[in-house]
């Protein structure tokens, strides 16, 4: 009886979450709360089916069912583009004969602009998260604040987009093992996410004003042609993983269970940040007419871990393979190749891992070590903009530094 009410209560979540998993014309579509995991972008964006530890909290709640818990304390930097290019100019690197970037420095006049234009084709900017989390046990719950900039297009500057997006997250959640055998182990789990976000569209003009620091007001200041929006939002997250015969795991999680929608006010950007400067965070903007939603997530991925017996504490690999975003390749007409996600971890003396992915076509590497209670981890990524593969490749560097107990 207690297996039969579990089973229909989330059997119910995902039936309804694939009812209600398209928008209408009219909202506004947001990214979803995504901190760069430099673990999961090595794999290739792939996680769901093998999903653990403090990652779970933004990726696959059933992980929250683990028999062991763990406390993790996370920062997370990262870049966009080439961080060798990124070095060079910021006079930080010398060029190598087959260097093709700008000859100019940041300490030139044009520098900072010149590597923009230069960068902006594949996508500039950069980020970082920082939390704290407790997994395991049947039980998730972590503090996660993540900020992203990124900007790209061509030509330069009329024609680069971007966006700024800040998100304060509260999650807690809670994990069930509805099977537990030696053939089977099925687990599911679910979480509430409150998140407070900072939202803002950019232009590379605004970013060039932004980083200018222009401190005019009002209409004199060029940062209010853009707008800040901020608001709050109660978000749902659902997840089931099954491991069969101890090496064989598949997984599916929904993210932001029937769309979250965010409670938006807006605020001329210029004023904005000089009211966050002088007194705190601006609570008094207009109301706005448009609906602002981060669409509904489905990923499903089967993962295998390859039983080297004897050899297990020298090479312990498990690859996966995950499916992701469904609703919105076909949403926005991309291309089957953005749904795949591929990746493999290798762990050689038990301390250090190797990885590896391949995401939407491309190739992702990266490495890791753990001695005790510290965790260093590195990615190298590329990823999709364009609606098909190859039409505009977007690299990336990440890092993590952890304490886990």
């Amino acid at each position: 009886m207690k297996f039969t009410i579990k089973a229909s209560f989330f059997a119910a979540l995902f039936f309804f979450a694939g009812s209600l998993g398209f928008l209408s014309a009219e909202d506004i579509l947001m990214a979803p709360f995504a901190p760069r995991s430099a673990t999961i972008l090595a794999q290739g964006g792939s996680f769901t089916a093998v999903a653990r530890g403090y990652e779970a909290l933004f990726t696959n709640p059933a992980a929250f069912a683990c028999s062991r818990g763990s406390l993790t304390l996370m920062i997370n930097p990262w870049v966009y583009g080439n961080p060798r290019d990124l070095l060079i100019s910021a006079g930080a690197l010398e060029p190598p004969a087959d260097y093709t970037g700008p000859t100019t420095t940041f300490d030139d006049t044009t520098g900072l602009t010149d590597y923009l234009a230069y960068a902006s084709k594949g996508g500039f900017g950069g980020g970082s998260s920082f939390g704290i989390g407790w997994v395991g046990r049947g039980l998730g719950l972590g503090i996660v604040s993540s900020t992203d900039l990124f900007a790209a297009g061509s030509p330069f500057p009329g024609g680069v987009k971007g966006y700024f997006q800040s998100d304060f997250a509260l999650v807690g959640g809670l994990g069930f093992t509805l099977i537990d055998s030696k053939l089977m182990r099925l687990t599911v789990g679910a979480d509430l996410r409150p998140t407070i976000r900072f939202y803002s569209p950019l232009t590379a003009n605004t970013i060039l004003d932004m980083i200018a620091g222009s401190n005019s007001s009002g209409t004199d200041n060029p940062l209010n042609n853009s707008i800040m929006y901020s608001g709050s939002a109660l978000a749902i997250d659902a997840g089931l993983q099954l491991a069969l015969f101890e090496n064989l795991f598949f997984g599916l999680s929904v993210r932001d269970l029937f769309n979250t929608r965010y409670d938006m006010s807006q605020y001329p950007l210029g004023d904005w940040l000089d009211e966050l400067q002088s007194s705190g965070i601006p609570s008094d903007g207009a109301s706005v007419s448009d609906i602002y939603q981060v669409p509904m997530n489905i990923s499903a991925g089967i993962g295998y871990h390859i039983n080297m017996g004897a050899l297990s504490w020298l090479f312990d690999p498990t690859v996966h393979l995950e499916l992701a975003d469904p609703l919105g390749v076909i949403r926005d007409n991309r291309s089957p190749w953005a749904l795949l996600h591929m990746g493999m971890e290798t762990k050689v003396l038990r301390f250090i891992s190797l990885r590896a992915g391949l995401n939407q076509g491309y190739l992702t590497a990266g490495a890791g070590v753990k001695l005790l209670f510290i965790d260093l981890n590195v990615a190298a990524f590329t990823r999709e903009l364009g609606k098909y593969a190859g039409d505009q490749a977007s690299s990336g560097f990440a890092l993590e530094a952890a304490l886990r107990f």
